[in-house]
């Protein structure tokens, strides 16, 4: 269960870095304005936790599933600040846009 935790965590918030970037490609931004962007979209909150409980009513997914999802909601809305302030903002400041 912790595996397929981990990995739906690391998906999480890849596919998210991997559309903002994909993104900023296109619009020439630089891969730290993609990164912040793409880090800022990676809490899953209320949606994937809505969407686990109907299927969890529904009996679509199991009670293992439905908590792996929860807790990949609640690690991705704590890791985000921190990855936020601490990795891409390590100084305190927070560059104007370009």
């Amino acid at each position: 269960m912790l595996l397929f935790l981990a990995t739906i965590t690391i998906v999480a918030v890849a596919s998210k870095l991997l559309g903002c970037r994909g993104t900023a490609l296109l619009t020439r931004s630089s891969l730290h304005d993609s990164a912040v962007i793409g880090f800022g979209m990676a809490p899953r909150g209320e949606v994937a936790m809505i969407i686990a409980l109907i299927g969890l009513d529904r009996g679509l997914i199991g009670q293992d599933l439905y908590v792996a999802i929860i807790l990949m909601s609640l690690i991705t809305t704590i890791f985000t600040p921190i990855v936020l302030r601490n990795w891409l903002f390590p100084d305190g400041k927070v560059r104007a846009a370009t």
